[in-house]
Protein backbone atom coordinates (compact mmCIF):
# COMPACT_ATOMS: atom_id res chain seq x y z
CA UNK A 1 0.00 0.00 0.00
CA UNK A 2 1.22 3.27 -0.85
CA UNK A 3 1.41 6.21 1.43
CA UNK A 4 -0.11 9.74 -0.05
CA UNK A 5 1.57 12.91 0.89
CA UNK A 6 -0.91 15.57 1.20
CA UNK A 7 0.22 19.15 0.28
CA UNK A 8 -1.05 21.58 2.78
CA UNK A 9 -1.90 24.58 1.20
CA UNK A 10 -1.32 27.49 3.61
CA UNK A 11 -4.07 29.98 3.77
CA UNK A 12 -3.78 33.95 2.89
CA UNK A 13 -3.38 35.91 5.87
CA UNK A 14 -6.50 38.20 4.68
CA UNK A 15 -8.13 34.76 5.13
CA UNK A 16 -8.59 34.67 8.47
CA UNK A 17 -10.94 36.55 10.20
CA UNK A 18 -10.13 37.83 13.62
CA UNK A 19 -12.37 38.79 15.93
CA UNK A 20 -12.53 41.98 15.42
CA UNK A 21 -13.33 41.95 11.78
CA UNK A 22 -15.88 40.15 12.46
CA UNK A 23 -17.22 42.62 15.02
CA UNK A 24 -16.65 45.47 12.53
CA UNK A 25 -18.48 42.90 9.73
CA UNK A 26 -21.28 42.64 12.60
CA UNK A 27 -21.70 46.15 13.13
CA UNK A 28 -21.44 47.71 9.44
CA UNK A 29 -24.26 45.03 9.26
CA UNK A 30 -26.16 46.72 12.13
CA UNK A 31 -25.40 50.12 10.37
CA UNK A 32 -27.06 49.22 7.39
CA UNK A 33 -30.08 47.55 9.15
CA UNK A 34 -30.47 50.49 10.31
CA UNK A 35 -30.62 53.04 7.59
CA UNK A 36 -32.77 50.61 5.75
CA UNK A 37 -34.87 50.56 8.72
CA UNK A 38 -35.16 54.53 9.04
CA UNK A 39 -35.45 54.81 5.14
CA UNK A 40 -38.56 52.57 4.96
CA UNK A 41 -40.17 54.17 8.05
CA UNK A 42 -40.78 57.71 6.64
CA UNK A 43 -42.53 56.26 3.42
CA UNK A 44 -45.15 54.41 5.74
CA UNK A 45 -45.90 57.21 8.00
CA UNK A 46 -46.60 59.10 4.88
CA UNK A 47 -49.10 56.50 3.97
CA UNK A 48 -50.82 56.51 7.28
CA UNK A 49 -54.23 58.16 6.91
CA UNK A 50 -55.28 60.50 9.75
CA UNK A 51 -57.08 58.11 11.52
CA UNK A 52 -54.44 55.77 11.64
CA UNK A 53 -51.58 58.55 12.43
CA UNK A 54 -53.84 59.29 15.86
CA UNK A 55 -54.21 55.64 16.50
CA UNK A 56 -50.60 54.76 16.80
CA UNK A 57 -50.29 58.42 18.83
CA UNK A 58 -48.83 60.57 16.66
CA UNK A 59 -49.64 64.35 15.48
CA UNK A 60 -49.27 65.50 12.41
CA UNK A 61 -46.61 67.63 13.08
CA UNK A 62 -45.07 64.56 14.44
CA UNK A 63 -45.08 63.10 11.50
CA UNK A 64 -43.55 66.03 9.40
CA UNK A 65 -40.62 66.02 12.18
CA UNK A 66 -39.75 62.57 11.12
CA UNK A 67 -40.71 62.86 6.97
CA UNK A 68 -38.09 65.54 7.57
CA UNK A 69 -35.31 63.57 9.51
CA UNK A 70 -32.08 62.18 6.76
CA UNK A 71 -32.44 58.54 7.36
CA UNK A 72 -29.30 58.27 8.93
CA UNK A 73 -30.82 60.58 11.66
CA UNK A 74 -32.16 58.10 14.87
Amino acid sequence: MSKHHFVHAKMPHFAHRSEVSISVIFRMKELFHFWRQNWQTPRQLAMLTGEELRDVGMTESQRMEELNKFFWEP
